[in-house]
């Protein structure tokens, strides 16, 4: 086909007619056109455009907004105009009539370009510029090499900022360098979110510098900011979260600690404020997608919301998740984090009960948990669902141990792989490494909406290892956050009639037929990986005894 469009995509970002006369764009219609031509198949959603262009309008002001702009720039392409077409959902750039003169393999791609107070464009850009790789495509005859982009972050992006040193120290004193720098670790600990390096973000100085005015050159959604002063041998701080882009004070919290904890790396309050930060943010993303269309909001809003909806034992919210993280595959196909995701959603499907066909869950999570591997194969998160559906669904534990080790080859701190790890040894009859990894993992556990689950699988290698008093109280700090979770439940029950405890074995053995209404002993020998160790055979025993039905 003809070229009727020519982009240069390095350097300074240019536009021209297919014979190489340039045609002069404003910023917006330059960012419109670099969306649309970096998209798998040159196809992007109004709704990611609207929110990556628009980010701060109303969202019929942004539909608007789109539509003008659209209408504008195939005016300005006059003959090339043909290139864009849209339909109600989507706008797509006929990629086989562009072609791209990329002749400056140096240079920074869309080289000093700004689109002023447009912060989901510049975090997108600066995304853009930080993830593109050469892909090695010579051929015989020479050709040049092509460039790709890697698939956009969905974890939230937050900057920690230099804290500020109140009096006394505060000229020689790095206590507020140190606190800030320790709390960026913690944040990227918990895998909650994405965490600007802390020697990138200390350039920053909120007294100097507005919060969107760092959103646009960072390309960071939150930032965290706070005092900091020692009183004796303890800190104390105040922090604050701020939304970036619209410049609001989000969460404010006075904290105080030993300092002693804070030179070890091991501050208990640091940790407070990242669970905190973590369940503001989450709670914050379900409330929006609560009453919010979704074609509105952000992928990292939608993902959290997803996964929080994940944890909970209402059928109906669940499937929200569902739906929720289908709207993210439908804007990026083979974006890896979403796939392992939707396939983490079917096992979980699993395992609170809410399958009616246990094979095909088993199929449809093994099914893209493969997508994502085929989009990225070094992911950990994948390969841990791989481990995931071979050990818990399928019971071949040497596969899913292969599927763990890879996942901790590519992140070594992989919580959710050493967690799975350690439950897969318990099933096979290995309880020093089951409480050994379990217990490993719960010190990585992302402050969040799974913690219940971390609590409740390291409950589960106490049992194995008869640590029966240890068992019930991680079951019961899980029970504490999700309430009538099954596995909790079953193994809090086994636990106390094991230890002869038999009047509450009982109690717990009623909220857990409360909880499954269907669950028997037929079915817990039949699905329950113990059950092909001694072990999970003397488990169901117990669960007999305590009052499960046959």
């Amino acid at each position: 086909m003809s070229v009727l469009l020519r982009l240069g995509r390095f350097g300074a970002f240019s536009v021209a007619q297919g014979d190489g006369t340039a045609i002069s764009l404003g910023a917006k219609h330059q960012a419109l056109l670099a969306l649309l031509c970096t998209a798998e198949s040159g196809v992007r959603t109004r709704a990611f455009l609207e929110q990556t262009l628009w980010s701060l309008a109303q969202p019929e002001q942004a539909k608007a907004s789109l539509r003008t702009a659209l209408s504008t720039l195939k005016r300005h392409l006059g003959a090339a105009s043909g290139v864009i077409s849209a339909n109600r959902e989507r706008v797509i750039l006929d990629l086989d009539n562009v072609a791209f003169d990329d002749g400056a393999q140096e240079a920074e791609f869309m080289e000093g370009f700004e689109l002023p107070y447009e912060g989901g464009f510049a975090r997108w850009l600066q995304q853009a510029r930080n993830d593109i790789v050469s892909a090695s495509a010579q051929s015989a005859e020479g050709q040049v090499q092509e460039r790709r982009l890697r698939p956009e972050p969905l974890l939230p992006l937050i900057a920690v900022l230099p804290f500020v040193q109140l009096a006394p120290g505060e000229d020689a004193s790095p206590l507020g360098s140190l606190v800030s720098e320790e709390l960026s670790r913690s944040l990227a600990r918990s895998q909650a979110f994405t965490v600007t390096s802390y020697l990138a973000s200390r350039q920053f100085d909120l007294s100097k510098v507005s919060p969107a005015e760092v959103s646009a050159v960072a390309g960071v959604k939150f930032l965290v900011s706070g005092s900091v002063r020692a009183n004796g041998q303890m800190m104390s701080a105040e922090i604050e979260l701020h939304d970036a882009e619209r410049e609001q004070v989000i969460w404010s919290r006075h904290f105080e600690g030993p300092l002693s904890d804070l030179m070890v790396g091991e501050s208990q309050a640091l940790s407070q404020v990242t669970r905190q930060i973590g369940q503001t943010l989450v709670g914050e993303a379900v409330r929006v997608a609560g009453f919010k269309p979704l074609s509105c909001l952000e992928g990292h809003t939608l993902l959290m919301a997803a996964i929080s909806m994940m944890q909970e034992m209402t059928p109906d919210r669940f499937a929200r998740a569902h739906e929720i993280l289908t709207v993210l595959k439908e804007r990026d196909p083979k974006h890896p984090l979403v796939l392992t995701w939707l396939g983490m959603w079917h096992v979980m499907r699993v395992q609170k009960g809410f399958s009616s066909d246990r094979k095909l869950d088993a199929e449809l999570a093994d099914r893209f948990a493969s997508s994502a591997l085929a989009s990225d194969p070094c992911f950990s998160l994948a390969h841990t669902l791989k481990g995931a559906i071979a050990s818990y669904l399928l019971f071949h534990f040497d596969q899913a141990q292969d599927s763990f080790d890879l996942a901790l080859k590519d992140n070594p701190n992989e919580a959710l792989a050493i967690l799975l790890k350690g439950a897969t040894w318990a099933y096979q009859g290995r309880p020093i490494e089951a409480v050994q990894l379990t217990d490993a993992a719960r010190r990585l556990t992302p402050l969040g909406p799974q913690k219940y689950y971390f609590d409740s699988v390291s409950a589960l290698a106490n049992l194995s290892a008869q640590n029966y008093d240890r068992a019930i109280e991680l079951a019961d700090r899980s029970l504490q956050a999700n309430s009538a979770y099954p596995a909790s439940l079953r193994t809090k029950a086994i636990a106390l009639q094991l230890s002869g405890r038999i009047g509450e074995a009982r109690e717990a053995v009623r909220d857990l037929m409360s909880a499954s209404p269907s669950f028997n002993l037929s079915q817990y020998f039949q699905e329950h990986p113990a059950t092909v160790s001694q072990a999970g055979h003397e488990w169901g025993k117990a669960l007999k005894q305590a009052g499960v039905p046959d």
